[in-house]
């Protein structure tokens, strides 16, 4: 991309790094497939995306404050159906990573904005994951609950770059729902993807044709949710008043007529 040089340079002279380290910090992880055997916990399956690994991935990483210019972080949708409700405990996402052991994670939640994350609607910072070689299972400390409707699991990962490495969020050959979306508000990557926008495409520099990031062809990523279903809670009865209700309020109503009425002719003969 138009901006590895200069990243590769500002890299070198922050941390002295040799050339292979050096290009660990790069926009894909081309022939790394990750962990697909991702520890289970102990929740029902709700939804899963992780087949058609692609063997790529995208970067989802809050760096250090001297390489916040690269953090970026991915989002992908799914779809809770008609008549239930999700309450999801945990997430899984597939990944790669330079020294595994040492992350932290954010995960959201987001309702639907024509295509990419709108408003939150679970947050959850800094959470410890089981982490397999940058593959990550994640417990959430409380469930997010989700009616019917498109969400997006938005995921970044928190670690330095000195100490462990790039993280980098597996990505697939095929598109469920949405295609998955990217960005970079510093756009140290040179994507042009300050926004979000789908992560595949062209990587020109403009983000209505796509990032390029985690190969630039994958246009979803690899991740499971996990909870319970439910029912949706009841609807809130509304009052409905019968004929004798409506009988009393009109009758009511006369009599506080009636009653001003007399009052006002009082008034006038004082």
């Amino acid at each position: 991309m138009k901006r590895r040089g200069a990243l590769s340079a500002a890299v070198a002279v922050a941390l002295g790094l040799s050339g292979q380290a050096i290009g660990q910090l790069a926009e894909q992880n081309p022939g790394v497939f990750g962990d697909l055997d991702a520890t289970r916990g102990g929740s029902p399956i709700l939804y899963s995306q992780l087949d058609l690994a692609s063997g790529n991935g995208a970067p989802d990483q809050d760096f250090e404050a001297g390489f916040d210019t690269y953090d970026s972080e991915g989002a992908d949708d799914f779809v809770v159906p008609g008549g239930i409700q999700w309450q999801i405990d945990e997430v899984a996402t597939v990944g790669t990573t330079g020294t595994a052991g040492g992350a932290t994670v954010n995960i959201s939640f987001h309702g639907n904005a024509g295509g990419t994350p709108g408003a939150a609607v679970c947050t959850y910072t800094g959470l410890t994951p089981i982490d397999n070689a940058g593959s990550f299972t994640i417990a959430l400390p409380t469930a997010c609950v989700l009616p019917p409707g498109t969400y997006w699991m938005v995921q970044q990962t928190i670690q330095e770059f000195a100490t462990g490495g790039q993280h980098f969020w597996s990505n697939r050959t095929a598109a469920a729902n949405n295609p998955a979306v990217w960005r970079n508000p510093g756009d140290g990557f040179g994507s042009g993807c300050t926004d979000w926008a789908p992560m595949a495409g062209a990587g020109d520099g403009d983000p209505a044709t796509g990032c390029g990031v985690g190969g630039g062809v994958n246009p979803d990523f690899l991740f499971e949710i996990r909870g319970i279903e439910a029912p949706l809670p009841p609807p809130v009865a509304v009052p409905v008043m019968n004929s004798w209700g409506w009988i009393a309020l009109f009758g009511g109503l006369l009599a506080f007529a009636g009653f001003t009425m007399t009052r006002r002719e009082s008034n006038n003969r004082a």
